[in-house]
C-alpha cells in the first residue's frame, strides 16, 4: 500500500523483452535505507516488485503482459522520469490517501492551463469515472491528488508549483496517457451500493 506522496523521481535506463515479461532497469538516487529483492515500489502509480538490484542505484522489475495492456508502463521510453514510491510502514504518516498501485484504467490529458497552479483536464474512462465525486482523492501516474471539477467523461486537478517540479506531472502535455486509480473506499462503496440493489 502506498500515500500518493512521490519518494524520488527515476529514469529509465534498460528495457528488454523477455520470454514472458518486460523487464526494466530504473536509475535514481541512493535510498536512505536500501532496497530490498521482493518489495513492492509504485512506478507512475503501478505496484510492481523489485527483482534484481544490480547497484545502489539502480533497481530490477518485470512487468507481464496484462499490466502492460492495462497501463502506460508499455509507453516508457530510454531516459523517461518516473515517480517513485516505496511501500507504507506501520507508524508512518500518511500524507496523501490509501493508494494500492492497482491501476484502474488509462486517461489522456485534454488541457493543460497554468496560473497560480497548473491545472491538468484529465479524459477518463467510463468504468472508471463513475468511481470519482467533486473534491475526492484520485491518483494520477502515482501520485495523490484531489479531483477539483468532476464532468461527465472528465476531471479537473490543480498541481502545485512544488509537485510539478519533483513529478512528471509538470511536464505532462495535452495527449499523454497518465494511469489513473480510483479511491478504494469508493469503489468498495460503489460496489457495496450496486450489490444492494441487485438484492
Amino acid at each position: 500500500m502506498f500515500s500518493g506522496i512521490i519518494e524520488k523521481s527515476g529514469t529509465l535506463v534498460k528495457k528488454v523483452q523477455e520470454k514472458n515479461a518486460l523487464s526494466l532497469t530504473i536509475r535514481t538516487s541512493v535510498w536512505d535505507k536500501p532496497l530490498k529483492r521482493g518489495e513492492s515500489i509504485c512506478m507512475n502509480g503501478v505496484c510492481l516488485t523489485v527483482v534484481r538490484i544490480p547497484n545502489k542505484n539502480e533497481f530490477v522489475v518485470q512487468v507481464v503482459p496484462e499490466t502492460i495492456a492495462q497501463t502506460t508502463v508499455g509507453d516508457l521510453k530510454i531516459r523517461d522520469k518516473i515517480n517513485l514510491e516505496r511501500s507504507l510502514m506501520w507508524g508512518e504518516r500518511i500524507g496523501g490517501h490509501f493508494v494500492l498501485g492497482h491501476v484502474d484504467g488509462v486517461g489522456r490529458v485534454v488541457t493543460r492551463t497554468r496560473g497560480k497552479s497548473y491545472v491538468l483536464t484529465i479524459e477518463v474512462p467510463p468504468p472508471v469515472i463513475q468511481h470519482f465525486v467533486p473534491k475526492g482523492s484520485v491518483a494520477v501516474d502515482g501520485i495523490s491528488l484531489t479531483i477539483q471539477k468532476l464532468f461527465p467523461n472528465s476531471i479537473t486537478i490543480a498541481i502545485i508549483p512544488h509537485t510539478a517540479k519533483v513529478t512528471t506531472l509538470g511536464k505532462r502535455k495535452k495527449g499523454d496517457r497518465v494511469n489513473l486509480e480510483a479511491d478504494v473506499i469508493a469503489k468498495h462503496l460503489a460496489r457495496w451500493v450496486q450489490n444492494t440493489k441487485n438484492s
